[in-house]
C-alpha cells in the first residue's frame, strides 16, 4: 500500500539544528566555515545550502554580506 503523506526530509530538520547550534555556540559564520565545522561532506551534495535555505525561509538564520548569523 502506497503512503498517501507527503515524503519528510528528517534529516535536513537534523542539519538545520545543527547549523542554527553552530551559528548561536559561535556567531557569524560564511558557508565555507560552516561546511568545515560540521564536516557537512558527508552529508551528501547539496545539503548545506538546501538547509540554509530552508533554515532562512524558516526564520532561524540570516544572511548577513557573506556570513549567516542564528536570527
Amino acid at each position: 500500500m502506497a503512503s498517501t503523506s507527503p515524503w519528510e526530509d528528517t534529516e535536513l530538520d537534523r542539519e538545520i539544528e545543527a547549523i542554527v547550534k553552530l551559528l548561536k555556540d559561535k556567531g557569524p559564520l560564511r558557508p565555507p566555515q560552516i561546511r568545515d565545522q560540521l564536516e557537512t561532506k558527508f552529508w551528501g551534495p547539496g545539503r548545506l545550502r538546501a538547509a540554509l535555505g530552508e533554515a532562512r525561509k524558516r526564520g532561524l538564520v540570516k544572511r548577513t554580506g557573506r556570513a549567516y548569523e542564528a536570527a
